[in-house]
C-alpha cells in the first residue's frame, strides 16, 4: 500500500513539473530594461534597428526582420506583454508602428558617443 501511495505521489509531482515546464518562461530581468519618460528614438533610415536614448543610457534596438515602417510612421510604441514600461530582448518585445509590428531580437547597450555618431550618420 505504501508503495502504491509513493508511486502515485511521484506521478503527480512529475505531472506538475511537466506542466510548469510547458508554460512560456518570462524573460530574465537582465534581458529587459525599464523605459523612462525621457526617451529619444532615432529612426532615420531605420530598417533593421533604431537607436534609443533612455534617460542617460543609450541602446541599439535590433529587429528580427525588416521593419520598413519604423522610419516613416507617425506613431512608435515599444510593447512587452505582461511587462508594461519595459523592453526585452529575445523576441519578447516589439515595436509597434501605425502599420507594422516588428519583433525585437536584441537591445544592445552602447556609449553616448557611439549613439551620437550613429545618429549623425543616419541623417
Amino acid at each position: 500500500m505504501k508503495t502504491l501511495s509513493l508511486l502515485s505521489l511521484l506521478v503527480v509531482a512529475a505531472t506538475a513539473v511537466a506542466a510548469h515546464a510547458a508554460e512560456p518562461a518570462a524573460a530574465p530581468a537582465a534581458d529587459c530594461i525599464t523605459l523612462s519618460a525621457d526617451q529619444q528614438i532615432v529612426r532615420a533610415n531605420a530598417n533593421s534597428d533604431v537607436l534609443l536614448r533612455n534617460g542617460d543610457q543609450h541602446y541599439i534596438v535590433r529587429f528580427n526582420s525588416s521593419c520598413t515602417s519604423a522610419a516613416q510612421s507617425p506613431k512608435l510604441a515599444f510593447v512587452t506583454p505582461d511587462r508594461a514600461g519595459e523592453i526585452c530582448s529575445g523576441g519578447i518585445s516589439s515595436l509597434r508602428t501605425k502599420t507594422q509590428t516588428c519583433d525585437i531580437s536584441r537591445v544592445d547597450l552602447i556609449t553616448a558617443q557611439e549613439f551620437a555618431t550613429r545618429a549623425r550618420a543616419r541623417r
